[in-house]
């Protein structure tokens, strides 16, 4: 019998964020398979540590590159490496910050492991941006109001920022530079590191630090 492939939402960075579903899910689970994307430390591998325990992981690469001919490569072979385990019959978790279906690479490789006819399943996790809001003591959106979730690597942020309702800027960190202009007079208030450690809220777009990383959650009030 074929194992089966869960892409597991890990939060946003705090391990008592971890819904209950994910923990049952990695303790059911034979391996672990986490995204490398060349940084110090595997964050999602370290917010879900304390369930791991003795389990097989395995560290796929996944750079942060924009070259989409060489990303599929990289999706292709994860699919490739991790299909031979659930053929062994091993069930697999596949961790990610934040929620699986919100810009995570794990969906490219759940797809291809979907279309080869496996089991799979997505194990949702809390995004980012609430987690943000909660730390700004702030609700997202009220009533009628609408919410955009906008990449901040967006190319032409004047088609979105006068959009009606909450902005949320995600992966904002290294374009920050380009849009801090177009947030001028603006409601703004920011994240960066939700939940973690070193979490550090700036509380106007004045105090936004260009060298802000790439975990940081902007939003974005008219």
């Amino acid at each position: 019998m074929k194992g089966v492939f869960y892409a597991v939402g890990v939060g946003p960075g705090d391990p008592d964020l971890l819904t209950l579903k994910a923990i049952k899910t990695i303790d059911a689970c034979d391996m672990i398979v986490a995204p490398d994307s060349g940084g110090k430390e595997n964050i999602a591998l370290k917010i879900a540590s304390a369930y791991v325990k003795d389990k097989k992981i395995v560290e796929v690469k996944m750079p942060m590159i924009k070259n989409e001919a060489t990303l599929k490569q990289y999706h292709e072979q994860a699919a490739e490496d991790i299909c031979r385990q659930l053929d062994d019959g091993k069930s697999v978790a596949f961790l990610t910050l934040g929620d699986p279906t919100i810009y995570s690479t794990v969906m490219y490789v759940h797809t291809r492991i979907q279309q080869k006819g496996y089991a799979t399943e997505v194990v949702p996790g809390i995004p980012s941006f609430c987690a943000a809001a909660a730390a700004l003591g702030q609700s997202l959106c009220l009533r009628d109001e609408m919410l955009h979730i906008i990449p901040a690597t967006f190319g032409d942020m004047d088609q979105v920022i006068d959009l009606p309702g909450v902005k949320v800027l995600m992966k904002s960190g290294k374009t920050l530079a380009a849009v801090k202009d177009k947030l001028q007079h603006r409601s703004v208030m920011a994240v960066e590191y939700a939940t973690m450690e070193n979490q550090k809220i700036y509380e106007n777009v004045e105090a936004l630090d260009e060298n802000m990383s790439y975990f940081s959650v902007i939003i974005v009030r008219d």
